[in-house]
């Protein structure tokens, strides 16, 4: 509902700015008119195109009075302070003096031929007649582009407000100007100046457009290449400074920083079983379930890749090798709390594996639950092609059936009409399941947007989010499954005898049917609601609570925006008004408790991935979470949904935070969180082989 209300409201005001434009343009002109004819018939017209004006922007302030409403003045504190009341302010001018004065214009007495006398055209050209309408048009234009090209930032509202007040008073001063100016000037005269100063304003405002394009575009480049421990400064989420780490902006690490390198935080316990991988990135040629086929960049020749299953406590060691991705890839173990240097991320933690080369990566498997890996070296393009795989780590001898389903969506760029798929399987997929067999199926979303998935044909329970086993969960049925771009869920239920299905909600989408003969399908369910963790399962103790005290807290607004991007026009994701690397990395120390709030006020879904930490999900639009406490490493923040979260620094790093729609990431909405004293020897940009977004 707020991304709707986000592009009415857009559009709408799209719609009002030509109209206000004219009537602002039709009201000027009152003053020009020489009989009251014609000062009739304009102010007529001034008076039809206002009122048509009045409705789009009506609309939108109440849309946006709605929105307030509905979402609080935490969502909408952008649009609170400036937009809303400007739109307001403007309306109600217009309302009690413009109208008011165009109604009494189109209503003067006289004939047709006769002239308009000074009194009368003075009156005419009255400021509070003509300045409401033309001071809507003003703000319609700045709303305009507050809506569409910079979402307006607590910072900037004074500047906003001051650039209305300055647009008044010159609107006024000309207004006057006109007013009181003698009409000795000839027809000639009266009719070339206006076109004369119409083509010079519409050259100024070309000239100003295209230096203010150019310049965005120049200074929008990326570095050519630049640290992530420290590319734009330092926010301290309102704790202590730390010696040596500076809050101003710049690209390069501390000269001074006397801690680790990422380097150095590797797995230190090398004990016990040990399980070993081969990984080979290489461009293959998959085939899906359905006979399409797709030129994919894969693990092993394969996309999904291997599903590397292990033991709890086991020692982890994966060998990556590149055979021929020209770009270089690296592994990303998502929503594993690995030694930093294992953490896979290019240009922070290590540089992208270039073809011919190799690397292995070691941690602990400490956590039992279902995870995913994948490239993180120009991950937007290489998850979208290919480069992912499970990974699942057992807290025991499985018993029963226990299924991995990797989601994902194949772009129309890889075969023909884009597919849907479960792994490979863009059709129907189906299993052997003997009765009274326990299932666990281990759903993985890996693609950027949330998909919502549904199980028919059976009562189940959501076991664990993210790898985080729920506490007390309760047998749901006929849920949508609403699964965030990077999240997992895991179900679990007792095989009946009859065919149970797992399908996206949106049909048309892959299928998977587990079965006692592998035949069959499952009957279509009702909807039974949307499954909201927020409520599910059993309240327990948990670190963090009303009482905690934080040493910081980091509040993350989000937002969107047309602009320029590394030089290029691009639709920009913001966090707090800036794109990266321009987003000052989040400083934390060992061992302190941190608290995030994430705001999106926009009109798209960010599923926010902080790397090497899970974090308790604390609030949702302000309610506290009410069922079994709710850890997560992909926390979907819907438009208009605020979440509070809790972590502890417990693991040293320098550590991505980003919207795990790639894509998202890819235009600027990532940052780091940064260990005190903690730095990098790596380098990202166009200089360099790194490019981890």
């Amino acid at each position: 509902m707020f991304a709707a209300l986000y592009w009415i409201s857009a559009v709408l005001t799209a719609v009002a700015l030509p109209l206000w434009l004219l009537a602002g343009q039709l009201t000027g002109r009152l003053r020009k008119a020489r009989t009251l004819g014609r000062l009739r018939r304009t102010s007529w017209a001034a008076l039809t195109v206002t009122l048509l004006a009045l409705l789009p922007t009506a609309a939108t302030a109440a849309l946006v009075g709605g929105a307030l409403a509905s979402y609080g003045t935490v969502v909408m504190a952008d649009r609170l302070y400036v937009q809303f009341p400007m739109i307001l302010a403007a309306l109600a001018a217009v309302l009690v003096k413009g109208l008011p004065g165009l109604w009494r214009t189109a209503r003067v007495d006289g004939g047709s031929a006769e002239r308009v006398t000074v009194e009368r055209g003075r009156a005419a050209a009255d400021p509070w007649l003509v300045v409401p309408v033309q001071i809507n048009a003003a703000v319609t234009a700045i709303s305009l582009y507050l809506w569409w090209i910079a979402p307006p930032l607590a910072e900037t509202t004074v500047v906003w407000w001051a650039v209305l007040i300055v647009a008044v008073l010159a609107l006024v001063v000309r207004q006057r100007r006109r007013r009181d100016a003698p009409a000795a000037a000839s027809e000639g005269r009266r009719r070339l100046m206006p076109a004369l100063r119409a083509v010079g304003a519409l050259i100024a405002v070309s000239v100003a457009v295209a230096g203010c394009s150019v310049w965005s575009a120049d200074s929008s480049k990326l570095p050519e290449r630049h640290s992530a421990s420290s590319h734009g400064g330092y926010d301290l989420g309102g704790g202590p400074s730390v010696p040596g780490m500076a809050t101003g902006h710049r690209h390069a690490a501390p000269s001074n920083a006397s801690g680790p390198s990422v380097d150095s935080l590797t797995e230190k316990d090398l004990s016990g079983p040990v399980r070993r991988f081969t990984l080979t990135a290489r461009t293959a040629r998959i085939r899906l379930d359905s006979g399409r086929t797709i030129d994919a960049w894969t693990f092993n020749g394969t996309s999904p890749g291997p599903e590397l299953r292990v033991r709890q406590n086991d020692l982890v060691e994966v060998t990556l090798a590149n055979s021929d991705i020209k770009a270089g890839v690296t592994l990303h173990w998502h929503g594993y709390d690995v030694p930093n240097a294992a953490d896979g991320a290019a240009g922070v933690t290590q540089n992208a594996v270039a073809p011919g080369q190799r690397m292995t990566y070691r941690f602990r498997a400490k956590d039992a639950g279902t995870y995913w890996y994948h490239s993180h070296q120009q991950s937007a393009e290489q998850v979208q092609r290919g480069l992912f795989g499970a990974l699942v780590v057992e807290p025991a001898p499985v018993k029963g059936a226990d299924i991995t389903v990797l989601y994902r969506e194949w772009a129309a760029d890889a075969v023909a009409g884009g597919a849907r798929v479960f792994g490979a399987s863009d059709g129907v997929r189906r299993q052997r399941v003997a009765p009274g067999t326990p299932v666990r199926l281990r759903l993985v979303n890996t693609a950027n947007d949330p998909v919502d998935l549904t199980l028919a044909g059976s009562a189940y329970r959501v076991a664990a989010i993210d790898g985080g086993e729920l506490n007390g969960p309760g047998e749901i049925r006929g849920k949508t499954l609403p699964t965030a771009g990077g999240g997992r869920y895991d179900l679990t239920f007792t095989m009946p005898a009859r065919p149970v299905e797992l399908r996206p909600v949106v049909p048309g989408g892959p299928a998977l049917v587990l079965s006692p003969d592998g035949q069959g399908r499952a009957p279509a369910e009702a909807a039974n609601g949307v499954f909201d963790p927020a409520s599910y399962g059993t309240p327990t103790a948990t670190p963090f609570g009303p009482r905690t005290r934080y040493d910081r807290h980091f509040t993350l607004n989000m937002d969107s925006s047309f602009g320029f991007f590394d030089g290029r026009p691009a639709m920009r994701y913001r966090i707090n008004g800036r794109v990266f690397p321009h987003i000052p990395n989040m400083l934390v120390r060992e061992g302190e408790t941190i608290k995030m709030t994430f705001v999106n006020r926009s009109y798209d879904h960010h599923p926010m991935h902080l790397h090497g930490h899970h974090v308790q999900v604390l609030t949702r639009d302000g309610r506290p979470i009410t069922g079994s406490p709710w850890l997560a490493d992909s926390l979907n923040v819907a438009p208009g949904e605020t979440y509070e979260v809790a972590f502890k620094a417990d693991n040293p790093g320098l550590w991505m935070d980003h919207c795990h729609n790639l894509f998202h990431a890819k235009v600027g909405m990532m940052l780091h969180l940064s260990y005190a004293g903690v730095t990098t020897p790596y380098e990202s940009g166009a200089a360099t082989p790194n490019q981890p977004e």
